[in-house]
């Protein structure tokens, strides 16, 4: 798959920051929906399909990890980023306990870093899938 048509859920309760995430993602190709809340992430989730999974770790009521949880419950193979403005070993464990592949302490130069990380977590995503078939 071309990485430039993926399909990218940004899933962030701080409105300023997503918007910024979504104009910087959409202006490289990718076609981005946002929710601004745990509880919007997991309807999305349930109605559409996307490549990659952007997902905050702090958000009211349902959080970044409980989202998590439920698609390790499901078993949905959709690779996800945990973004936080915190970063500390024990956020960084238990979002790769229940299946993040990266983790993303938000920052200077999120636009531009964050695209490229997307890139590179979805192509060893791709890759690992094509070394399983």
């Amino acid at each position: 798959m071309n990485t430039k048509s993926l399909r990218i859920l940004v899933a962030d309760d701080d409105y300023p920051y997503s918007a910024l995430l979504k104009k910087s993602l959409t202006d490289r190709g990718y076609l981005v929906t946002v929710t601004n809340s745990g509880e919007d992430t997991l309807t999305c989730l349930k109605k559409a399909l996307f490549d990659i999974v952007l997902l905050d770790y702090k958000m009211e009521g349902t959080n970044g990890i409980n989202v998590l949880q439920w698609m390790y419950g499901r078993k949905m193979n959709i690779p996800v980023i945990l973004i936080t403005s915190h970063g500390g070993d024990e956020i960084f464990e238990e979002a790769f306990k229940w299946g993040a592949e990266e983790y993303f302490v938000k920052g200077e130069m999120d636009t531009i870093r964050l695209p490229a990380l997307v890139n590179q977590v979805f192509n060893k995503y791709q890759a690992r899938k094509e070394r399983l078939k």
